[in-house]
């Protein structure tokens, strides 16, 4: 049983909260929604936490030896030894051999675009994660991946004001994932922290939260001019979320 919850604890669960971006499509879609439309998305939903856990296997593998040095992290599965090297390898090809099968019944452009996102975040683990700029477009691509890959699964295009609030709200994250990192732990966990300062990065966060409210705004006017007032009445929900969240962090 230990050995399970550990092999669990190595596929990171938790993160898979970020793959309901899949869904977005479905949800502010504009036409009517049918089973067929749900089910193509949940089935994209469990692939991209295949694939995003092989990824996390990958990472966790390579920098196992660095790892074992950090105070947190070497509580992870495979610095700690609670799942050993073979017992990974085993895991990562049961992961992405389910997730080729169940790919082979999407749309080309799905499968292209799964295919994209472990190719793009396989790079990023070795190595271009410590490339400046680049770390930070690599996490927000994952975000937008999933976006489209919830429009091609389920056949609704992505209006323009939507990527804007969506790729607005991925840079937000990516950019405060190497804020909070230098905040809490410093610059030596990561070679690419070394080259971020916090002024630079907490004055860019800024600009993007900005951009989040007006692209919002203008999805809200323009989304369903019938209820206009309505979802206008939203935004200022939004502007509190938003003021709540960086009191919190």
């Amino acid at each position: 049983m230990e050995k399970i919850k550990s092999i669990i604890k190595l596929l990171r669960p938790k993160h898979s909260v970020k793959n309901l971006l899949i869904f977005l499509p479905l949800i502010f879609g504009l036409k009517d929604l049918t089973l067929k439309d749900f089910r193509t998305s949940i089935l994209g939903f469990i692939v991209f936490c295949l694939v995003a856990s092989s990824i996390y296997i990958i990472n966790d593998y390579k920098d196992i030896e660095k790892d074992r040095l950090h105070s947190v992290k070497k509580k992870r599965p495979l610095a700690s030894g609670a799942v050993t090297k073979k017992e990974a390898w085993i895991t990562l090809s049961i992961l992405l051999l389910v997730a080729i099968i169940i790919s082979f019944t999407f749309p080309l452009a799905s499968i292209g675009l799964i295919a994209g996102y472990f190719v793009l975040n396989l790079g990023y683990s070795l190595g271009l994660k410590n490339i400046p700029i680049l770390d930070v477009v690599i996490l927000t691509s994952g975000f937008m991946i999933r976006l489209f890959l919830g429009s091609t699964l389920s056949g609704i295009a992505v209006s323009p004001l939507l990527y804007l609030v969506v790729m607005s709200g991925a840079f937000y994250l990516g950019i405060s994932k190497r804020y909070n990192e230098i905040i809490k732990t410093g610059n030596q966990t990561r070679s690419v922290l070394k080259k971020y300062n916090v002024e630079y990065l907490k004055s860019i966060m800024n600009m993007f939260l900005v951009l989040i409210i007006v692209f919002y705004t203008e999805w809200c006017g323009n989304v369903y001019p019938e209820h206009r007032d309505l979802f206008l009445a939203s935004v200022p929900m939004l502007i509190v979320l938003i003021i709540s969240y960086i009191y919190v962090a």
